[in-house]
């Protein structure tokens, strides 16, 4: 699978790897925790197995091997061979065949699959681990996908040093509506109306975890991504819920967010739906798999379309 353009940003990643933290070594991860595993689902890959994690100008792919791929995450236009595709749905690509998109809007990561993994990228090739070509398809119903309004504010509950901040500067933390400042893996950084702590203090380095926020010197807000490091020496003053940290991913520069208190027991149980919707999503996933009858690209009335058969369609 080789290179054609290399786009902007593009990294083989799985789910994230605990249990080095105390070495200086974050667990890394995608940045869309639900893209990363609804694209595994569809392509009946396991959470360990690699997909590309692509943001800004994206990159264009040749295939030498027939391969089931999936594209998942912030919305684009795909293109097989100049043909469109849809999103959220797995998709064969024949030897010799183009991969190409275009960006619809500013910001967010996407996320391409193939079915047996990715191993990594050198020299210009992508490396795939156990290239697989599947016999069925799979797409996602709509009625069963729904993502959050962007005008909900992000949910998130109180942070260690939630007492350094005095209900003047809580409610300025909640109230205002921050601009998105620039956004990568190590970190979301807003701007808006300074909050400051109630005292001048030295916080000791301490552990930092994906989705804490940070209030800098500036008293402007930071929230650390999948990139972060362990530790970190600014005030937190709240964590994200788990469930929002994707949503937090996918904004863009210039974008606007807020911010909404809930408790931790209403973030375990956001959390809890979150897992159960993606246990009964992967069985419907598994059930709907139909055998191919043909897979490839037709032409009616002159217009290239890309075609998919199962026995019930």
């Amino acid at each position: 699978m080789k290179l054609l353009t290399a786009g902007f940003f593009l990294l083989p990643v799985d789910a994230p790897r605990y249990g080095r933290e105390r070495f200086g070594i974050g667990p890394g991860g995608p940045m869309d925790t639900r893209a990363l595993r609804l694209n595994q689902l569809l392509l009946g890959n396991s959470e360990d197995d690699r997909a590309l994690e692509m943001a800004g100008p994206l990159p264009s792919f040749h295939f030498e091997e027939a391969v089931s791929v999936a594209v998942t995450g912030k919305p684009v236009r795909i293109f097989l061979d100049g043909q469109p595709l849809a999103m959220r749905r797995s998709f064969n690509v024949r030897p010799g065949s183009a991969l190409t998109f275009e960006r619809i809007e500013a910001g967010g990561w996407t996320y391409l699959g193939v079915a047996g993994g990715i191993e990594g990228i050198a020299n210009g090739e992508v490396q795939l681990k156990a290239p697989r070509f599947n016999d069925w398809s799979a797409f996602l119903p709509e009625t069963l996908y729904c993502e959050r309004s962007k005008e909900e504010p992000i949910r998130v509950v109180a942070g260690p040093e939630w007492d350094w901040f005095d209900t003047r500067a809580r409610r300025t933390f909640f109230e205002q509506s921050y601009q998105v400042d620039s956004i990568d893996r190590l970190g979301c950084r807003l701007k808006g109306e300074p909050v400051y702590t109630r005292n001048p203090k030295e916080l000791i380095s301490s552990p930092v975890s994906a989705g804490v926020v940070q209030i800098t010197g500036g008293g402007q807000p930071v929230v650390l991504m999948a990139g972060r490091p362990t530790i970190g020496g600014y005030p937190r003053i709240a964590f994200l819920a788990p469930t929002d940290l994707s949503r937090l991913a996918q904004t863009a520069e210039g974008q606007s967010v807020r911010f909404r208190e809930i408790t931790i027991a209403e973030a375990e149980r956001a959390y809890r739906e979150e897992t159960e919707w993606m246990t009964r999503l992967e069985r419907v996933l598994e059930n709907q798999r139909e055998p191919l009858l043909f897979s490839g690209s037709v032409r009616v009335n002159g217009h290239p379309f890309y075609v998919q058969i199962t026995p019930t369609g």
